[in-house]
């Protein structure tokens, strides 16, 4: 078996691009539901979203990060 690393960063400019628009729209969907009540799930999905953003960040800022595509 080889050598498997485990990468989050997209492979590339556009993934990365649809990776932050995905969290930029959790991230409002689960502001919007925290506004009603306080309640776990949205709060669950607005750390989900703020770690995607950061994700899609780093993938279009740092391009030496991406993973190599094959």
């Amino acid at each position: 078996m080889g050598n498997r690393t485990w990468q989050m960063i997209p492979s590339s400019r556009g993934v990365s691009a649809l990776y932050l628009v995905a969290g930029v729209l959790l991230a409002i969907s689960s502001a919007y539901q925290l506004t009603d009540e306080m309640a776990v799930l949205p709060l669950l999905s607005g750390l989900a979203a703020v770690a995607l953003v950061i994700t899609a960040i780093v993938g279009l800022v740092r391009p030496g990060s991406r993973t190599p595509t094959h």
